[in-house]
Parts: C-alpha cells; structure tokens; sequence
C-alpha cells in the first residue's frame, strides 16, 4: 500500500506496534534444531511452556515424529529452517491494541554476513503464510532480538546491530529512530552502544536489560573484573540517564551476572535478564551459580501473578543461543489503551527527522513493503 506522498504504508500508520514481552501471548513459536543436545533442551522448554499456553513448534520437514515424540502436547508446523534462534530469523509480531495483528518482517540476512542465511532468508515470509498475518517488509536488515519495548511506546534497541554498517551501511542515528518509530512504535527508542564482547552475533539487547514492566528496567550487572563489566557499565549507565516515553526516568533493577564460564576458548554470555515471560509463567535461565537465586527471587518479586520455572541455560549458552532468542512470542490480539504514540519535541535536541524522505529512501532499498 502507498500513500499520497508515494511513501508505502508502515505499521505505524495503521497504528501497529510491538507489544512488551510480557504481554498476554496467543502462543509461543520454538524451533526444533539439528543437534541432539539443544533438541533436548528445547524438549524440555517446549514441555515447561505447553502447561501455560499453546506452544507451536518449527520442524523442518522428515523429522515431525521425532519433534512429537519427544515434545508431546506442541502443534507440529512443517517449515524448513536452519538456526535455532527463531527469534533472529522470524518476523516481529504486532499489535494495535483494537483486536488487529501485523508482522514485521526483517529479511533475515544472516546476522550482516556473520553467517550464512540459507533458508532462513526467507524463512519469516514462510511462517506468516502458515498464520495469514499481514506482512509488512521493513527497510532495515535486522534481528528482533536486536529491540524490546514496553508496549507503551518505548523501545530499547541495540545500537551496535542497528547501525553496523554489514546490516545497513550508511544508516544515521536520524534514519534508524524514524524506521524503529514507525514499525514498532517507537515513541522513544534508548540505543545501548554496545553488545557484550562475547555475543558474536552482535545481536542480543536481552542480555543487556529487560522491561519488568513501564517505566522498570532489570539491568544486567557484573562486578569488576569480570569480562563483560566494561560493556555493562555502559548499558547501565546509558539506562540510568534516559527517560521513557511518558517522560519518566527508569527505575532500574540490576541482576548480577554469573561469574565468568568459558567453552571453546571465549567467554559465555549469561544474564538473567534474558529471561522469557510467558502467559501465567516466567521461565528464568539458571547457570547452577551462586547468583542464581537471587536472580529467581528478584524477578519472582518483579512479576508475582505468574508461576516462576528455572531453566538451565549453560548448555543454550554453549551453542550460541540464548532463552529468548530461541523463542518467538505472538501476542493475543487485545484491547489495549492509553500508550504513547509521538515523539516529544523536547526529547530532540535537533530537529525532528524528516520521517517521509527517510522512510522512502530506505523502502527503495529494500523494494518496497509487502
């Protein structure tokens, strides 16, 4: 669809956005992997998940029986993929708070070349022609793991994917705020400079931080001398100086990483706030550290209607993947009132973008939005 200044229709303009994680969830997407021992880990959450809402499992075609068998009580869905990080090469599921559903689809391009994308380049188109959702094609090459948001209009996106010049070359701070506001939402995105060191796909804002609720951010936090403390400073700090799309500054919770764990030669990225909420339930990775009690204990606090299941994660780690990443959320289409929806001026110290001539510069790159 095009509007009258040639500029396709974005999600924005039809009042989509993208919900917070743990809004109420129509139901969960997992993939099935190709290794025996992340398969029985996904067993395992697919089973912890399927008691708190519909779990619909991604299996690439000749290995369904085996996806049943081991994960009893998931809807089996037939669909050629390549990695488990679903949420890395799915699309974005939206919302418009009136009962409608959208999808973002990013165009998956293999983390900026960092690996190979196969099928899973068009692996998002795939999967919303199984759920019929309207799609809409983005003009960035992006992963949702890169962006969470609260759902009332702030989003916290991971400035080092979004503007690495592999993904989108040339991108300014301008272009990439226009884009992230329009397809999600974004009344106010907060950019965190920097991934961890040791996240080399350069994609996982979820280890950095998490929205508990509005206006509540869980921090990730190390002490010094471990590895990743620098880049969490960072973060942190980037936290502690921003404010929130209704102009509040963030009440924020810090949840101590584990102390360092090393597999093949580097570092493992763990955090807590890499949690996954989910209908009645938070499912919270554990490392069979020290830390990780007090990681159960705060996040139980921070969300207490909801039933808390530990999930050893040190093997997800081990491969590459993290809990979220690994699990796709599409949200019930709900009645949802009251979020922001426009950018303050007074949140600008420069003019604000000229948001058609970027949107149409970007959508011409991309061929245009489906």
């Amino acid at each position: 669809m095009t509007g009258a200044a040639g500029v396709s229709t974005t999600p924005g303009d039809d009042g989509f956005y993208l919900p917070a994680d743990d809004a109420r969830h129509a139901q969960i997407w997992l993939p099935w992997p190709r290794e025996p021992g992340l398969q029985k880990m996904v067993a395992r959450i697919a089973q912890v998940a399927a008691r708190y809402e519909p779990v619909s499992l991604i299996v690439s075609p000749g290995a369904e029986e085996a996806a049943r068998k081991a994960c009893g009580g998931a809807a089996i869905v037939s669909l050629r993929h390549g990695s488990a990080r679903l949420r890395d090469i799915g699309p974005s599921f939206l919302v418009d708070g009136k009962g409608g559903a959208a999808a973002a689809d990013w165009g998956f391009g293999g983390w900026g070349g960092r690996a190979e994308t196969g099928t899973d380049g068009t692996f998002a188109h795939e999967l919303l022609g199984h759920e019929e959702v309207r799609r809409f094609r983005t003009p960035l090459k992006l992963e949702s793991s890169a962006f969470v948001a609260d759902g009332e209009g702030t989003v916290i996106a991971l400035a080092e994917s979004v503007f690495d010049g592999a993904r989108n070359p040339g991108l300014t701070r301008l272009e990439g705020f226009a884009i992230l506001q329009r397809w999600l939402g974004g009344a106010r995105v907060i950019w965190l400079e920097l991934a961890l060191p040791d996240d080399t796909l350069c994609t996982d804002v979820r280890m950095l931080a998490a929205f508990l609720a509005p206006g509540v951010v869980a921090a990730a936090a190390a002490p010094d001398g471990h590895p990743h403390a620098g880049a969490l400073r960072v973060a942190r700090s980037a936290l502690a100086r921003a404010k929130d799309a209704a102009g509040r500054a963030l009440t924020l919770i810090d949840l101590c990483v584990p102390a360092p764990v090393m597999r093949h030669g580097r570092v493992l990225p763990l955090s807590y706030t890499n949690f996954l909420a989910l209908n009645g339930a938070l499912l919270v990775p554990v490392f069979d550290a020290p830390t990780d009690e007090n990681a159960l204990e705060v996040l139980g606090r921070a969300f207490p209607g909801r039933a808390v299941e530990p999930i050893p994660a040190l093997d997800l780690a081990a491969h590459g993947v993290s809990l979220t990443a690994l699990a796709l959320p599409q949200p019930a289409r709900l009645l949802q009132r009251g979020r922001a929806t426009t950018l303050p001026r007074s949140a600008w110290a420069q003019p604000v973008p000229d948001v058609e001539a970027i949107l149409q510069k970007y959508i011409d790159m991309a061929g245009g939005a489906g």
